[in-house]
């Protein structure tokens, strides 16, 4: 059981220590548009477990990412120290190198309480790739920084779900201990497998359909769900294995964008396991304006579950006592096309209500339940595979940390 291994796991109170030096891994990957960031809910999230570790007295090194080599969202954090700094209310110090020799000597001059910002782990090619512990513990990350390290504090849930080596090469090489945020994804999380699937309820939608069909399947099978109604993309590939309707234009879309394989699994999960698992029955789309139509009329790829489907989703979530939220119905960043998501999350937000993905945190903010939210994930993928049953690097990582250390 999950709870069971939240136990095993030291927490932040044993790595702090008035002046010991603590590495903390903070997942603030966030979504960034003309070089200014568009959301700081993650942000926000670790200042807690930040400034924790200021007010303790210790030494604080922070180890982040931001987006992937050549993709537009790779950048510098020099920007999100600005809001760190914002919601820490104290003094970020950032140094645009992670182990050379100007990183190395701010972290030795590094005074109590104080806080270091290394730049994006990810200009360095070796956290990029993933390895067993084992292997990740001999890259010059690892090499470099733990000796300037008396504890490692992984924080970062969102990257939990990565072999690399700033989460699973630091546990081998370090007392470690979890931080405030994946402590409080674990135990929220461990709440859905303590249920054992009963009266639980997952609003699947999004378009990372391969993870979250992947998830559905474990998440079936190990009864941690009763049921499944999907939306978004994935939804669309249900409702194709499911009625099996395409005109000649949509079916080329469809082709063209590389859904067949996904309509063949999709189709298997519900040979599999029936109604548990239900698709949408129509559509929005965008023909001058929102228009909804049933299954058998759509001839375009759509851009919201329809009416009809949020009523029947929303009979669902009446029976339902937890729910389950990973990612949009539709294409939120279009009110027009946000409605579904937004009505399913406000009638959810009566129930115990789990969220999880940037975009489904984004719908329930113009739903306005954010505040009503039971648990606030900021996973994405990961929050996918923990929910559905897979072992994180990460957890097994620190399982390994802790046996390996005493903590003085």
């Amino acid at each position: 059981m999950l709870s069971d291994v939240i136990e095993q796991i030291p927490n932040i109170s044993r790595c702090l220590k008035s002046g010991k030096t603590i590495l903390v891994r903070i997942d603030i990957n966030s979504p960034i548009a003309h070089g200014k960031i568009l959301d700081d809910f993650r942000i926000r999230a670790h200042s807690q477990t930040l400034r924790v570790a200021s007010e303790a007295g210790a030494r604080v090194v922070v180890a982040a990412h931001q987006g992937r080599p050549g993709q537009e969202d790779f950048t510098s954090l020099e920007i999100h120290k600005t809001y760190l700094e914002k919601y820490l209310e104290r003094e970020v110090k950032f140094v645009d190198d992670v182990v050379g020799p100007e990183a190395r000597r701010m972290i030795r001059e590094l005074k109590n309480g104080e806080i270091l910002l290394l730049e994006n782990l990810r200009i360095l090619s070796e956290e990029v790739i993933e390895r067993v512990p084992e292997a990740q513990t001999e890259t010059f990350l690892v090499r470099k920084l733990s000796p300037l390290c008396n504890y490692f504090v992984f924080d970062g849930f969102a990257v939990a779900h990565r072999s690399q080596p700033s989460v699973v090469g630091f546990p081998l090489a370090l007392p470690s201990c979890m931080g405030l945020v994946f402590e409080r994804e674990l135990r929220a999380l461990s709440t859905i497998f303590e249920k054992r699937g009963r009266g639980v309820l997952l609003l699947a939608g999004g378009a990372k359909i391969s993870d979250t069909i992947k998830a559905m399947e474990q998440l079936l099978k190990n009864n941690h769900v009763e049921r499944v109604a999907t939306g978004g993309l994935v939804g669309f590939v249900f409702s194709l294995a499911k009625y099996g309707i395409m005109n000649s234009s949509l079916k080329s879309e469809v082709e063209k964008s590389g859904y067949l394989p996904y309509i063949d699994r999709a189709k298997q999960l519900i040979d599999k396991f029936g109604d548990r698992i239900q698709a949408p029955i129509d559509y929005a789309v965008n023909k001058n304006g929102r228009i909804d139509v049933d299954i058998y009329s759509l001839d375009q790829m759509p851009l919201d579950v329809g009416r009809s489907t949020v009523m029947q989703y929303r009979e669902l979530v009446s029976q339902s006592e937890i729910v389950i939220a990973s990612g949009p119905m539709g294409y939120i960043e279009d009110d027009r096309f946000a409605a579904s998501s937004v009505e399913l999350l406000r009638h959810a937000a009566g129930k115990k209500l789990i969220l999880g993905g940037g975009h489904t945190i984004l719908a329930a903010e113009k739903a306005g339940v954010l505040d009503r939210a039971f648990h606030i994930s900021t996973g994405g993928r990961a929050f996918i595979q923990t929910i559905g049953g897979e072992e994180m690097p990460a957890v097994k990582a620190l399982l390994t940390s802790a046996r390996k250390f005493e903590y003085d």
